[in-house]
């Protein structure tokens, strides 16, 4: 029992977070981190993979998953007035449920910031092909299957870019870095906007039709993935210790959960209704178009464009997302290593990757960056976008718990948050469950070897008992 009592042991809200962090960022900074990771993973990204699994009505699923991320950001915005010093999903279960479940939480988080990462730059290196035309040998451009037959290779441009994201975030400091987002973050308004302008002359209702090719399951199995985008969301809470207000954090939370479900709803109805999702095949069946599909679901809304005979925009797209996604890279890069530096505050973690340059914590970012490299350059796009977002989902579940038990909100927005993403989770593919039940046990026997023993709340426990025994025998 007490060995249980040790897994579950809490912090204090005022013991969170131990390093005195500056506190440079207004509601305006925090909106465009946030909108930085959403607007750009989901969108420039995602509708692709999305289509695949709902058709058009992927317009539902990500009302779906919209509606169950206002409640979970009600959550975060109560833990972030009460956990003043936490980062994100991590401190606000360490803080309500106790220590074994918030470092599950922040393994899960970071496999998906990994993922996540991964996932768009190579999106980000398919947009770069379309805007520039260049050309690589099958080897050099990433593992593939072709035909049912799967073609090992590395996927250069990806790891390059993850390269230069790692050493700018190191060497440029927090400031510099936010500043940098808030530029991209117009730019990819800009391009949106682009988007939408030049595909509605295109759009053809009767690509609308069949609306739901897979029923509800296809509906709910879009909604999971579309879970990847607001991972973002999530992003714009590792920078809450750097928040000059609360009001500061509200504004920012509730802005950019507003503008990004908006825009992905917009985006969506416009990208299928620009071609069908799915056209007819053998014996009358209906198989997968191929915009919507391979490599080409990393970059769909250049290549819509292009088959609707808008090449101008499209390669305006093209170009704009290479600077668009990197910029989602940006902000996913910095999320990650956040939390490490939380975890070794804590004590979960070594302390090397609590020490900071500039604002960043520099080790974290680069074991990020190594990892985030390995993942990009030898896994394909399409596995990678089914892995990405089971992380999220149990950090969410955690939270909506979390603010259920201390109640800090009404109970059914706990109840919509914690079960409305259990029930995404289970809509997830059985390969995603597989690689997080081989990773997660990894995570955990990395936390039994270390983070327990070395626990700041376990050497707290342990000076207090020595403190009573020396008092006792005086």
């Amino acid at each position: 029992m007490a060995f249980v009592n040790t897994l579950l042991r809490r912090t204090e809200a005022v013991e969170i977070g131990g390093t005195e962090t500056p506190k440079h960022l207004g509601w305006i900074m925090l909106t465009a981190l946030g909108i930085g990771a959403t607007i750009g993973a989901g969108i420039f990204a995602m509708p692709g993979m999305i289509a695949r699994k709902a058709g058009p009505a992927g317009i539902l699923s990500f009302l779906i998953t919209g509606l169950v991320i206002v409640a979970v950001s009600i959550c975060y915005e109560k833990f972030a007035q009460r956990v003043k010093n936490g980062v994100s999903a991590y401190s606000y279960v360490y803080h309500s449920l106790g220590e074994i479940f918030a470092w599950i939480v922040a393994f899960g988080l970071f496999l998906e910031y990994s993922f996540g990462s991964s996932a768009v730059s190579i999106a980000w290196g398919e947009y770069l092909k379309n805007a520039v035309g260049y050309t690589l040998p099958a080897f050099w451009s990433g593992s593939a299957t072709v035909n049912g037959v799967f073609h090992f290779g590395i996927n250069i441009v990806a790891i390059s870019v993850i390269t230069v994201v790692t050493l700018i975030l190191i060497l440029g400091g927090v400031s510099k870095s936010a500043k940098l987002n808030f530029f991209l973050v117009c730019l990819k308004l800009t391009l949106l906007v682009t988007f939408l302008a030049a595909g509605v002359r295109h759009v053809n209702p009767a690509n609308w039709v069949p609306f739901m090719p897979k029923g509800w399951e296809g509906v709910m199995q879009g909604a999971a993935l579309a879970v990847f985008p607001y991972v973002g969301f999530d992003a714009l809470f590792t920078f809450a210790r750097e928040s000059k207000s609360l009001n500061d954090t509200r504004k920012a939370t509730y802005i950019c959960v507003g503008l990004v479900a908006f825009l992905y709803v917009t985006v969506m109805a416009v990208a299928t209704g620009l071609a069908p999702c799915f056209v007819p095949g053998p014996g009358g069946t209906l198989i997968e178009n191929q915009l919507f599909v391979g490599s080409e679901a990393a970059a769909p809304l250049a290549k819509l464009l292009s088959s609707a005979g808008e090449t101008w925009c499209s390669k305006f797209i093209s170009f704009g997302a290479v600077l668009g996604i990197f910029n989602v890279l940006l902000v996913l890069c910095m999320g990650g290593p956040r939390i490490f530096r939380n975890m070794a505050e804590d004590g979960l973690l070594p302390p090397i990757f609590a020490k900071v340059n500039k604002g960043n914590p520099t080790v974290g970012i680069a074991l990020n960056g190594a990892i985030v490299a390995l993942i990009a350059g030898l896994v394909p796009f399409g596995e990678i976008a089914d892995m990405m977002v089971l992380g999220t989902l149990v950090a969410f579940i955690f939270v909506g718990i979390g603010a259920w038990r201390l109640k800090l909100v009404n109970p059914f927005v706990s109840i919509v948050s914690a079960l409305g993403c259990l029930i995404l989770a289970f809509h997830l593919g059985h390969l995603v469950l597989q690689v997080y039940c081989i990773s997660l046990p990894v995570g955990l026997v990395i936390y039994f070897s270390y983070g327990h023993k070395h626990s700041r709340l376990a050497k707290q426990k342990a000076a207090a008992s020595a403190t009573e025994v020396a008092s006792a025998r005086e």
